[in-house]
């Protein structure tokens, strides 16, 4: 089962893109995203060292976080992938690890 507002918003992201940048290669987005990723980090830590306050971090974070998603639908969007079925797979396995027993496991040893 697919989550429809997700995969209409990647629809939406591919038709934008293909009209504006028809000619962009997937790696292109994933430059984009390693980019956000830095901005999204450079406003975290400033909130987290309490400088740089007078700048709007947080809506700097949130629109990172946007970019981010955006560039993520575009790469899938790109390479013939459903964001909603990585999420799904990725999911799938992540929530059978129990690291918090792992790691009792690992400390018993």
């Amino acid at each position: 089962m697919k989550n429809a507002s997700l995969d209409c918003l990647q629809s939406e992201v591919g038709e934008w893109s293909d009209k504006n940048f028809p000619d962009d290669l997937s790696y292109r987005k994933l430059l984009g995203i390693i980019e956000e990723l830095g901005e999204l980090a450079h406003a975290h830590l400033k909130l987290e060292q309490g400088i740089r306050l007078d700048e709007p971090l947080t809506d700097m974070k949130k629109d990172a976080i946007g970019d981010l998603i955006i560039y993520l639908l575009d790469y899938c969007h790109k390479e013939g992938l459903w964001l909603t079925d990585c999420i799904r797979l990725a999911w799938s396995k992540v929530k059978r690890r129990e690291w918090r027993k792992r790691m009792e496991e690992e400390n018993e040893q």
